[in-house]
């Protein structure tokens, strides 16, 4: 059970990484954002994914 929600942890760490690396933002606001996802993992990540992430 733990080792799945390390596995999923780790991915959506991942997504959210990647994404923050693709978009056009100053490296400034990228290094924050990245510290934000490692520092707290699942809420890091889930917060840049619902409230950081820009709207398409």
């Amino acid at each position: 059970m733990w080792g799945l929600l390390k596995i999923l942890t780790i991915a959506l760490d991942i997504v959210a990484i990647a994404d923050v690396l693709s978009r056009h933002r100053d490296w400034g606001t990228r290094l924050v954002l990245i510290i934000m996802i490692l520092a707290v993992p699942i809420i890091g990540a889930g917060l840049y994914l619902l409230v950081f992430r820009p709207r398409e």
